[in-house]
């Protein structure tokens, strides 16, 4: 089983290009662990712990908002852990092999993955204009802090996410002009 390219297109063409005295396969992995996954499972963490502590009074802005932001960030996991496990039952069309090229994912879940992430990043970004515009600090410190990390969290998970995506599209295929 090996790792589809929009989880690590680094891991990906190692799968590929087989392995390499370099240091692509760790990077990778590293890459993959570290700051991918970790990263994403302090992302969903941050966003319940928000929305079950901070956030849980149903009748306000605050808690719709901080519902769509973790909404938003489920819908782009989901589509990542579906196409994931079609995947693999399916003889991993999106993983590379030495013999084989990683199919794209469809359009459509592309779509859902990167504009999860958006969607989510702006929630975020609009829980922390209504925290400042609330009067007399109605937000606690700590609340809004947790806010200003989901922010800087979401942009490198994203960022990451789109360079997987974008990685694997401009090193498998090849570039042509539309002149020639």
């Amino acid at each position: 089983m090996g790792v589809p390219y929009f989880l690590s297109a680094q891991l990906d063409g190692v799968q590929r290009n087989g392995k390499s005295e370099d240091s692509n396969e760790t990077e990778g992995w590293i890459g993959l662990i570290i700051f991918n996954i970790a990263t994403w499972v302090t992302i969903v963490t941050l966003d319940i712990m928000l929305l079950s502590n901070e956030f849980k009074h149903k009748d306000t802005s605050s808690h719709i908002v901080q519902t769509g932001a973790l909404v938003s960030v489920a819908i782009a996991a989901g589509t990542i852990v579906t196409f994931w496990v079609v995947g693999m039952c399916f003889d991993n069309p999106f993983t590379s092999t030495a013999s084989k090229q990683a199919k794209p994912l469809p359009p459509f879940a592309t779509s859902l993955i990167a504009g999860g992430l958006k969607a989510t990043l702006g929630f975020s970004y609009l829980l922390v204009i209504m925290a400042l515009l609330m009067p007399g600090g109605a937000v606690e410190q700590r609340v809004f802090e947790m806010l200003v990390a989901q922010i800087a969290l979401k942009h490198f998970g994203s960022a990451m996410a789109l360079a997987n995506q974008r990685l694997f599209l401009f090193t498998t295929d090849s570039v042509t002009s539309a002149t020639s």
